[in-house]
Protein backbone atom coordinates (compact mmCIF):
# COMPACT_ATOMS: atom_id res chain seq x y z
CA UNK A 1 0.00 0.00 0.00
CA UNK A 2 1.31 3.38 -0.97
CA UNK A 3 1.67 5.98 1.67
CA UNK A 4 -0.15 9.20 1.12
CA UNK A 5 1.99 12.27 1.04
CA UNK A 6 1.71 14.35 4.09
CA UNK A 7 0.68 17.89 3.51
CA UNK A 8 3.48 20.28 4.34
CA UNK A 9 1.47 23.47 4.58
CA UNK A 10 3.59 24.60 7.49
CA UNK A 11 6.68 24.40 5.31
CA UNK A 12 4.97 26.48 2.58
CA UNK A 13 4.12 29.22 5.02
CA UNK A 14 7.68 29.27 6.27
CA UNK A 15 9.07 29.72 2.74
CA UNK A 16 6.67 32.56 2.05
CA UNK A 17 7.62 34.25 5.28
CA UNK A 18 11.32 34.10 4.43
CA UNK A 19 10.67 35.76 1.07
CA UNK A 20 8.57 38.41 2.74
CA UNK A 21 11.28 39.08 5.32
CA UNK A 22 13.87 39.50 2.59
CA UNK A 23 11.67 42.03 0.81
CA UNK A 24 11.05 44.00 4.00
CA UNK A 25 14.76 44.04 4.75
CA UNK A 26 15.55 45.32 1.28
CA UNK A 27 12.88 48.02 1.56
CA UNK A 28 14.21 49.06 4.95
CA UNK A 29 17.73 49.30 3.55
CA UNK A 30 16.43 51.30 0.61
CA UNK A 31 14.62 53.82 2.80
CA UNK A 32 17.59 54.14 5.15
CA UNK A 33 19.76 55.01 2.17
CA UNK A 34 17.19 57.54 0.95
CA UNK A 35 17.09 59.09 4.39
CA UNK A 36 20.87 59.34 4.56
CA UNK A 37 20.97 61.00 1.14
CA UNK A 38 18.25 63.43 2.14
CA UNK A 39 20.21 64.33 5.27
CA UNK A 40 23.29 65.24 3.20
CA UNK A 41 21.19 67.34 0.85
CA UNK A 42 19.57 69.06 3.78
CA UNK A 43 22.97 69.99 5.14
CA UNK A 44 23.96 71.45 1.81
CA UNK A 45 20.68 73.31 1.68
CA UNK A 46 21.21 74.67 5.17
CA UNK A 47 24.67 75.89 4.18
CA UNK A 48 23.11 77.66 1.22
CA UNK A 49 20.46 79.14 3.50
CA UNK A 50 23.13 80.45 5.85
CA UNK A 51 24.88 82.22 2.99
CA UNK A 52 21.66 83.72 1.67
CA UNK A 53 20.19 84.70 5.02
CA UNK A 54 22.35 87.77 5.31
CA UNK A 55 21.22 89.07 1.92
CA UNK A 56 17.57 87.93 1.82
CA UNK A 57 16.50 87.38 5.43
CA UNK A 58 12.94 86.12 4.94
CA UNK A 59 11.43 84.47 1.90
CA UNK A 60 8.29 85.75 0.26
CA UNK A 61 5.16 84.72 2.12
CA UNK A 62 6.85 84.97 5.50
CA UNK A 63 8.70 81.65 5.37
CA UNK A 64 11.85 81.99 7.36
CA UNK A 65 15.12 80.45 6.26
CA UNK A 66 16.42 80.24 9.79
CA UNK A 67 15.56 76.59 10.29
CA UNK A 68 14.91 73.49 8.29
CA UNK A 69 13.16 70.49 9.84
CA UNK A 70 15.34 67.48 10.47
CA UNK A 71 18.62 69.37 10.29
CA UNK A 72 20.90 69.40 13.29
CA UNK A 73 22.66 72.74 13.72
CA UNK A 74 25.68 71.00 15.19
CA UNK A 75 26.24 69.09 11.95
CA UNK A 76 26.91 72.31 10.05
CA UNK A 77 30.43 73.77 10.41
CA UNK A 78 30.40 77.15 12.09
CA UNK A 79 32.38 80.07 10.67
CA UNK A 80 34.60 82.02 13.03
CA UNK A 81 33.40 85.52 12.16
CA UNK A 82 35.97 87.21 14.37
CA UNK A 83 38.77 85.40 12.58
CA UNK A 84 37.21 86.27 9.23
CA UNK A 85 36.95 89.93 10.20
CA UNK A 86 40.58 89.90 11.31
CA UNK A 87 41.68 88.45 7.99
CA UNK A 88 39.68 91.08 6.12
CA UNK A 89 41.25 93.86 8.19
CA UNK A 90 44.71 92.47 7.52
CA UNK A 91 44.02 92.57 3.80
CA UNK A 92 42.71 96.13 4.01
CA UNK A 93 45.76 97.27 5.99
CA UNK A 94 48.25 95.69 3.58
CA UNK A 95 48.99 98.94 1.83
CA UNK A 96 51.78 99.52 -0.70
CA UNK A 97 53.70 101.55 1.86
CA UNK A 98 54.49 98.34 3.75
CA UNK A 99 56.71 97.23 0.85
CA UNK A 100 60.10 98.89 1.50
CA UNK A 101 60.70 99.39 -2.22
CA UNK A 102 57.38 101.12 -2.76
CA UNK A 103 57.95 103.09 0.43
CA UNK A 104 60.92 104.59 -1.42
CA UNK A 105 58.48 105.81 -4.06
CA UNK A 106 56.22 107.32 -1.41
CA UNK A 107 59.13 109.19 0.17
CA UNK A 108 60.16 110.69 -3.16
CA UNK A 109 56.57 111.53 -4.04
CA UNK A 110 56.09 113.27 -0.70
CA UNK A 111 59.20 115.36 -1.26
CA UNK A 112 58.02 116.37 -4.74
CA UNK A 113 54.59 117.39 -3.49
CA UNK A 114 55.90 119.30 -0.47
CA UNK A 115 58.29 121.30 -2.65
CA UNK A 116 55.68 121.93 -5.37
CA UNK A 117 57.73 120.57 -8.26
CA UNK A 118 55.35 117.99 -9.82
CA UNK A 119 55.31 119.77 -13.20
CA UNK A 120 59.06 119.32 -13.65
CA UNK A 121 59.28 115.75 -12.42
CA UNK A 122 57.29 112.62 -13.24
CA UNK A 123 57.08 109.51 -11.08
CA UNK A 124 55.97 106.13 -12.42
CA UNK A 125 56.09 103.19 -9.98
CA UNK A 126 55.64 99.47 -10.60
CA UNK A 127 56.44 96.45 -8.42
CA UNK A 128 59.82 96.07 -10.12
CA UNK A 129 60.89 99.60 -10.99
CA UNK A 130 60.48 103.28 -10.15
CA UNK A 131 60.96 105.77 -12.96
CA UNK A 132 61.90 109.36 -12.09
CA UNK A 133 61.73 111.55 -15.18
CA UNK A 134 63.31 115.01 -15.10
CA UNK A 135 62.73 117.67 -17.69
CA UNK A 136 66.18 118.71 -18.84
CA UNK A 137 65.99 122.29 -17.59
CA UNK A 138 65.43 121.07 -14.02
CA UNK A 139 68.99 119.72 -13.90
CA UNK A 140 70.89 121.50 -16.67
CA UNK A 141 71.07 124.70 -18.66
CA UNK A 142 70.50 124.53 -22.41
CA UNK A 143 73.33 122.75 -24.21
CA UNK A 144 75.28 122.09 -20.99
CA UNK A 145 75.88 119.18 -18.63
CA UNK A 146 76.86 120.96 -15.41
CA UNK A 147 74.33 120.41 -12.65
CA UNK A 148 72.43 123.53 -11.62
CA UNK A 149 72.52 124.51 -7.91
CA UNK A 150 68.80 123.87 -7.47
CA UNK A 151 69.20 120.51 -9.18
CA UNK A 152 71.70 119.44 -6.55
CA UNK A 153 69.12 119.98 -3.81
CA UNK A 154 66.67 117.67 -5.57
CA UNK A 155 69.32 115.03 -6.21
CA UNK A 156 70.43 115.28 -2.56
CA UNK A 157 66.95 114.30 -1.40
CA UNK A 158 66.67 111.47 -3.91
CA UNK A 159 70.15 110.16 -3.08
CA UNK A 160 69.29 110.14 0.62
CA UNK A 161 66.23 108.00 -0.07
CA UNK A 162 68.23 105.69 -2.34
CA UNK A 163 70.81 105.12 0.38
CA UNK A 164 68.14 104.40 2.97
CA UNK A 165 66.62 101.66 0.78
CA UNK A 166 69.77 100.53 -1.02
CA UNK A 167 69.29 96.91 0.08
CA UNK A 168 66.03 96.89 -1.87
CA UNK A 169 67.71 98.31 -4.99
CA UNK A 170 69.45 96.18 -7.60
CA UNK A 171 70.65 99.09 -9.73
CA UNK A 172 70.02 102.73 -10.60
CA UNK A 173 70.23 103.42 -14.31
CA UNK A 174 70.45 107.05 -15.43
CA UNK A 175 69.57 107.80 -19.07
CA UNK A 176 70.17 111.05 -20.94
CA UNK A 177 67.88 111.98 -23.86
CA UNK A 178 67.70 114.93 -26.25
CA UNK A 179 65.50 116.18 -29.06
CA UNK A 180 66.45 116.19 -32.73
CA UNK A 181 67.86 119.70 -32.73
CA UNK A 182 71.55 119.30 -33.71
CA UNK A 183 74.36 120.50 -31.48
CA UNK A 184 77.97 121.11 -32.53
CA UNK A 185 80.24 122.55 -29.88
CA UNK A 186 83.78 121.96 -28.70
CA UNK A 187 82.60 119.69 -25.89
CA UNK A 188 79.57 118.10 -27.55
CA UNK A 189 79.96 117.40 -31.27
CA UNK A 190 76.59 115.59 -31.29
CA UNK A 191 73.63 114.86 -29.05
CA UNK A 192 75.25 111.55 -28.15
CA UNK A 193 77.96 113.27 -26.15
CA UNK A 194 75.57 115.72 -24.51
CA UNK A 195 73.08 113.06 -23.41
CA UNK A 196 75.80 110.69 -22.18
CA UNK A 197 77.65 113.38 -20.22
CA UNK A 198 74.45 114.50 -18.51
CA UNK A 199 73.71 110.93 -17.41
CA UNK A 200 77.24 110.44 -16.12
CA UNK A 201 77.10 113.72 -14.18
CA UNK A 202 74.06 112.49 -12.26
CA UNK A 203 75.67 109.09 -11.64
CA UNK A 204 78.87 110.67 -10.35
CA UNK A 205 76.90 112.99 -8.08
CA UNK A 206 75.14 110.04 -6.43
CA UNK A 207 78.43 108.23 -5.87
CA UNK A 208 80.89 111.02 -5.11
CA UNK A 209 78.65 113.23 -2.97
CA UNK A 210 76.53 110.58 -1.26
CA UNK A 211 78.52 107.37 -1.43
CA UNK A 212 75.92 105.35 -3.25
CA UNK A 213 77.52 102.02 -4.35
CA UNK A 214 79.10 102.40 -7.77
CA UNK A 215 78.36 98.78 -8.69
CA UNK A 216 74.67 99.66 -8.59
CA UNK A 217 75.00 102.73 -10.83
CA UNK A 218 75.12 103.12 -14.61
CA UNK A 219 74.86 106.08 -16.98
CA UNK A 220 73.76 105.89 -20.60
CA UNK A 221 73.28 108.45 -23.37
CA UNK A 222 70.67 107.87 -26.07
CA UNK A 223 70.76 111.16 -27.93
CA UNK A 224 67.54 111.82 -29.84
CA UNK A 225 66.87 108.18 -30.66
CA UNK A 226 64.35 107.28 -27.95
CA UNK A 227 61.71 110.04 -28.09
CA UNK A 228 58.53 109.90 -26.04
CA UNK A 229 56.80 112.61 -28.08
CA UNK A 230 56.90 114.11 -31.54
CA UNK A 231 59.87 116.26 -32.49
CA UNK A 232 57.70 118.27 -34.88
CA UNK A 233 56.47 120.64 -32.19
CA UNK A 234 58.20 122.71 -29.51
CA UNK A 235 56.12 121.02 -26.83
CA UNK A 236 57.10 117.57 -28.06
CA UNK A 237 60.78 118.45 -28.24
CA UNK A 238 60.62 119.79 -24.69
CA UNK A 239 59.29 116.44 -23.50
CA UNK A 240 62.01 114.54 -25.31
CA UNK A 241 64.77 116.56 -23.63
CA UNK A 242 64.89 114.66 -20.38
CA UNK A 243 66.89 112.62 -17.88
CA UNK A 244 65.38 109.34 -16.71
CA UNK A 245 66.44 107.76 -13.43
CA UNK A 246 65.30 104.15 -13.35
CA UNK A 247 65.44 102.46 -9.95
CA UNK A 248 65.23 98.68 -10.29
CA UNK A 249 64.44 96.60 -7.25
CA UNK A 250 66.32 93.56 -6.02
CA UNK A 251 64.55 90.28 -6.77
CA UNK A 252 64.68 87.75 -3.95
CA UNK A 253 62.52 85.14 -2.25
CA UNK A 254 60.84 87.72 -0.04
CA UNK A 255 59.50 90.04 -2.74
CA UNK A 256 59.16 87.79 -5.78
CA UNK A 257 55.45 87.20 -5.01
CA UNK A 258 54.75 90.94 -5.15
CA UNK A 259 56.35 91.16 -8.58
CA UNK A 260 54.10 88.45 -9.95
Amino acid sequence: MRRRREKSSSRGVAAWFVTYSDMVTLLLTFFVMLYSFSTINAQKWEALVQSLRGNIGVLEGGASLDRLPGVDDTSIPQIDLERLDGYRKDKEEAKPGQDPFLKLYEDIQKYVEENEIPAELELSPTHTEILIRFKDYVLFDVGKSDLKPDARKILDRIASALLHYKDQIDRVRVEGHTDTQPINTMFYPTNWELSADRAVKVVRYFQEHHGFPGNKLSGEGYGEYYPIATNETAEGRARNRRVDVQIVRTVNAENVHTIE
